[in-house]
């Protein structure tokens, strides 16, 4: 069931589009300041307890719900760990950016192109002189973590809890990412915490769908066993997948022609991970 809980979800982004509208987090941020005004005298408040607190308050409401339907038919705890489960799934928008920018890109619509990749690149993944085509493919592999298989990650394991704990996680992280404060180095520890085995599975399932040789040693050579390279481990490991050399002419082939690529690497490997959770099903190791 969990697997046809995770394809629904998927077809439904997908199908229906237009849902990112829906995915609005401010409720968490204002959450925390509100906390933050009654809390903030206090010494715990500006570390790890302060964390908990925020987010058990902001999953106390999902499990509160959780727990009064335990009594109702089965189907409704489904429809609520679904609809759960769309709200933090974010993967078609990556997907119709990166169709804009192909686009914008075979036109030769360079106005066009240059503003689509300042809103797909990340720049606190970048190196010196990394092209808008490098810097796009990094921040891609990064974001499609983030937005799809993290989540994902999650919910197979906490069910709709999960889900919501990576996203709430991730929003509070994206909001704090320039501040010093223990609060917020609380949650970025956290943040790799939860990102260490969802970053390493998405590895190996680029991998199997881009190309193996190349992908393994692009992982260990940023692998230290440290919490703190999960983006690293995702973009050496992606862009050895990819096979990806800007050097490298390709007969005939479309200015995009990497970019196109990245988005079809993707998507095999989230058809890779359906396919091997679909044979865990089969076998009745995952419910």
């Amino acid at each position: 069931m969990t697997l046809i809980i995770i394809l629904i979800a998927l077809s439904l982004d997908f199908f229906l589009g237009g849902l990112e509208r829906f995915r609005n987090f401010n409720w968490c941020i204002s959450l925390y300041y509100g906390l933050e005004k009654r809390l903030a005298q206090y010494k715990f408040w500006d570390g790890t307890f302060g964390l908990l607190i925020v987010l058990s308050v902001a999953l106390s409401g999902l499990l509160i719900v959780l727990y009064l339907t335990c009594s109702l038919p089965w189907f409704v705890e489904i429809v609520i760990s679904l609809v759960v489960l769309i709200y933090c799934l974010a993967p078609e928008d990556l997907d119709n950016r990166l169709d804009e920018y192909i686009t914008a890109v075979d036109e030769d619509n360079v106005g066009a192109a240059t503003e689509l990749a300042g809103g797909l690149i990340d720049e606190t993944l970048l190196s010196e002189n990394d092209s808008d085509e490098i810097a796009i493919i990094k921040s891609s592999l990064v974001e499609s973590h983030k937005r799809t298989f993290g989540v994902i990650f999650w919910f197979l394991i906490l069910g709709a809890v999960g889900a919501l704990l990576y996203r709430l996680v991730n929003q509070i992280n994206d909001e704090f990412s320039e501040v010093r404060s223990g609060f917020a180095d609380s949650n970025s520890i956290l943040m790799n915490i939860l990102e260490w085995p969802s970053s390493r599975l998405m590895v190996l399932g680029l991998a199997l769908a881009g190309h193996l040789v190349d992908a393994l040693p692009g992982w260990s050579k940023a692998e230290h066993l440290s919490f703190a390279v999960n983006d690293q481990v995702l973009t050496n490991a992606g862009i050895g997948a990819l096979q990806y050399r800007s050097d490298v002419v390709v007969p005939e082939r479309e200015k995009s022609y990497w970019i196109d690529e990245l988005k079809s690497l993707l998507n095999r490997t989230l058809i890779i991970w359906l396919a091997i959770l679909g044979i865990m099903t089969l076998s009745g190791t995952l419910g």
